[in-house]
């Protein structure tokens, strides 16, 4: 068998003088046989859209699947692939093989680098799913090909990046950052630190669950379809607006390929719409409240898991399923499985109004937070007053009087219009309509804090002289580089900042204790 390079260009001919001057005998003696296994790259990637359904023989499946819908690819092989597919379609097919090409970005490293063993920055999926040690890449890459420069200069590369290894993160954690990172356009700037974040909402979602089957119990049958009662509270409303808005939302984002909105409106409406809010709103109503109530809110949050998991299944099938597998069923011809379930799409308008009621009580209990955060211990629970300047944000609150209690971490809270808050209180704003006035006299002693405050202050004073010195020498524009004068005026603007929420906040106990 001879294998010969005749150049760009090969011809019968060609191909026999080369022949015949290998192996000295006359050209006419020289027979040919063209291998029947052989196709270039480039031709047999041009007629993949029809050759694998049987063509040119005319069969069912060519019939039935060709043309395809949508290919996706790469954007570095548009011309290679993508417009020989649509050439040969053309010429043999008479139509395009496909309606739609979708381009997917290129992975690079983290620094935005092209990945390369050299470097040492080399991701394998494998790794990032698995996980795997500092060791472990070191010794993959002494498997490799490299020469012993290459080598330690990659190791080193690896050191750099990935100092304790790659933590097992899972199919799912990956699928789901990739398709986040669309966003990026034309190239993906790969951090696996991101991909361990997602990795932990993995972690998120089990735990939603599993407090949820803790809350449903074992004798919870949830209602045969998602029609409401009517009976539902306000928070419950709103819990269901969001999801409506989400399902909604990630409907747009699929039409449009913009996977990187879909997941950030899966990753919101888990993490801080349903657990961060509304499951902690539940828990009052599972110690307190009455069978009727509890059996509403338990539907809410059931229609809540087995949409929100239904929504997020294309991007974490394994955990989906899994947790899919553990909700009790509405009836006995549900789906057996999240595979064959039907997706959340066309939802029902969302209540702005209530929405947008429900953003000013986030502000307040945000507001209500940073105070507490600032004066008080963690497991304290202090009255909390609200000072309004309008009769419908005294509505408002009162209307969400559980839900600020609940995630403001107040014992009870009090709704007064144009009166003011009893003294010893520590004050917020929220707007120009409302107050927060934080009572903490009897819950602080008020000579120590402001001892401590004192030698924070003194502790500041310090940086900002040391500071101050530092910027004042002689040549120091000049001399010291820019990157150390910006930083420099950083640290002087963070600690002015803080020095003035000291004064402030020394003056506020001061006033405490002449009251």
């Amino acid at each position: 068998t001879l294998t010969i390079n005749t150049g760009s260009v090969v011809t019968t001919s060609k191909v026999k003088e080369k022949a015949a001057s290998r192996f000295g005998v006359p050209k006419e003696s020289v027979v040919l046989r063209q291998d029947e296994d052989v196709l270039d790259t480039w031709y047999s990637s041009a007629l993949f859209p029809f050759s694998i359904f049987g063509w040119p023989n005319q069969t069912d499946d060519l019939k039935t699947f060709y043309p395809g819908t949508l290919l996706e690819t790469g954007h570095d092989i548009l011309f290679f692939w993508v417009a020989r597919m649509v050439f040969f379609g053309q010429k043999l097919m008479g139509r395009l093989p496909f309606g739609e090409v979708y381009l997917h970005a290129m992975v690079r490293d983290a620094h935005g680098r092209k990945m390369s063993k050299t470097l040492g920055n080399v991701i394998d999926p494998i790794d990032v799913i698995e996980g795997i040690t500092l060791e472990g890449l070191h010794l993959m890459l002494e498997k490799g090909n490299l020469d012993s420069k290459e080598i330690e200069r990659a190791k080193a590369g690896q050191k750099q990046d990935f100092p304790s290894g790659i933590p097992e993160c899972g199919t799912d954690a990956l699928r789901f950052a990739l398709c986040a990172y669309t966003s990026q356009g034309r190239a993906i700037n790969l951090d696996v630190n991101r991909v361990v974040g997602y990795r932990h909402f993995c972690n998120k979602l089990w735990n939603a669950l599993k407090f949820s089957l803790r809350a449903f119990g074992s004798e919870f049958k949830p209602n045969a379809t998602e029609e409401l009662s009517g009976k539902e509270s306000v928070v419950d409303q709103w819990i269901l607006s969001r999801l409506r808005a989400a399902v909604n939302e990630i409907d747009t984002g699929f039409r449009d390929y913009d996977f990187a909105t879909v997941t950030s409106v899966l990753y919101n409406f888990w993490l801080y719409e349903l657990c961060d809010v509304y499951l902690e709103c539940l828990k009052p109503i599972l110690k307190d409240s009455d069978s009727e109530t509890l059996s509403t809110s338990l539907n809410v949050l059931y229609t809540c898991l087995d949409t929100g998991l239904r929504l997020l299944h294309p991007f974490m099938p394994f955990v989906t399923e899994e947790l899919y597998q553990r909700l009790p069923r509405r009836t006995s011809d549900c789906p057996p499985s999240i595979c064959v379930a039907s997706y959340p799409e066309n939802a029902a308008a969302i209540d702005s109004q209530l929405e947008d009621d429900f953003a000013f009580i986030q502000d307040v209990v945000k507001a209500t937070r940073n105070v507490r955060q600032d004066y008080l211990a963690p497991k304290a629970r202090p009255q909390v007053y609200y000072v309004c300047s309008a009769s419908s944000v005294v509505e408002t609150l009162k209307k969400f009087e559980l839900a600020v209690t609940t995630l403001g971490y107040a014992e009870k809270i009090h709704c007064l219009l144009n009166e003011k808050a009893p003294p010893g209180c520590a004050v917020a704003t929220v707007g120009d309509k409302c107050e927060v006035h934080l009572l903490i006299r009897g819950l602080v002693d008020v000579d120590k804090e402001i001892q401590k405050l004192e030698s924070k202050k003194e502790k500041v004073a310090a940086k900002l002289q040391k500071l101050s010195e530092a910027m004042n020498v002689v040549d120091y524009a000049t001399k010291v580089p820019e990157n150390v004068r910006q930083s420099n005026e950083e640290k002087v603007r963070l600690n002015e900042t803080e020095m003035e929420n000291i004064v402030k906040a020394i003056e506020r106990f001061q006033a405490m204790q002449r009251e």
